[in-house]
C-alpha cells in the first residue's frame, strides 16, 4: 500500500480547495448517520450517504434484524480518532480510506426488551475501514457552496435536503458532498 500522503497530494492538486480536515469532519457526520440509521432499523435515511452494493448490504443487516425481532444498539458512540489510511486519484475519481477507531456500547436486544433489564455493556472500542468515493472532476469548491436551484439560496449540507426558504426538495447528500461511502470493512479490535 502507498504513502496516502501521495495520493491527497494529487487529490489537492487537482482539487486545491480540498482540506483533509473538513474531508474528516464530513466522514464522521457519515459514520454518524449511518449508525444512527441501522440502530433505528431505517436503512432509508442512509440511502443518500452511501454506494448502491453498501446500501444492498447494509439494507440485508436491517432486514435480518427485523425477523430476528432485535435492535443492535451503539450507545455512547464516539470517534476517537480518524485518519487517512489510503488516498488515490485515478482516472475513474478519488478514493480516500479513513480508519476510523471509535468507542461505543454495542449491544443487541429484543424489539420488547428494555436496556435497563440488562447490566449495560462497558464502552469497548471498535475500528472500521471506511472508503469514500467521488467521480472523476468533482471538487471541492462546486460542492462547497450548494445553492437551492430554484431560489439561489446557499444549502447547508447538515440540515437536510429541503430548502429552508423556497421548501424545495435538494439532490441527495452525495451529490451535495461528492463523496460517497463505497466499503465499509472491520478493522482490527483496539488493545
Amino acid at each position: 500500500m502507498t504513502d496516502p500522503a501521495i495520493g491527497l497530494g494529487q487529490i489537492q492538486a487537482a482539487d486545491p480547495d480540498f482540506d483533509v480536515n473538513a474531508f474528516l469532519a464530513q466522514a464522521g457526520k457519515s459514520l454518524f448517520a449511518v449508525k444512527s440509521a441501522l440502530q433505528a432499523r431505517e436503512p432509508a435515511e442512509m440511502r443518500d450517504l452511501v454506494s448502491d452494493s453498501v446500501y444492498d448490504d447494509l439494507r440485508a443487516d436491517v432486514m435480518s434484524m427485523y425477523t430476528r425481532g432485535t435492535v443492535h444498539y451503539y450507545d455512547l458512540l464516539d470517534i476517537r480518532q480518524s485518519s487517512v489510511a489510503a488516498a488515490e486519484r485515478t482516472e475513474a475519481g478519488d478514493n480516500i480510506t479513513v480508519l476510523f477507531q471509535c468507542v461505543a456500547m454495542q449491544y443487541t436486544l429484543g424489539e420488547n426488551e428494555s436496556p435497563d433489564a440488562i447490566q449495560m455493556p462497558l464502552l469497548m472500542p471498535f475500528s472500521e475501514y471506511w472508503t469514500f468515493s467521488r467521480p472523476p472532476g468533482a471538487s471541492t469548491l462546486a460542492q462547497r457552496r450548494p445553492e437551492c436551484p430554484i431560489c439561489g439560496a446557499p444549502i447547508d449540507v447538515d440540515t437536510g435536503r429541503i430548502c429552508r426558504y423556497c421548501k424545495t426538495l435538494m439532490p441527495p447528500l452525495r451529490q451535495q458532498t461528492g463523496w460517497t461511502v463505497v466499503a465499509i470493512a472491520p478493522a482490527a479490535q483496539n488493545a
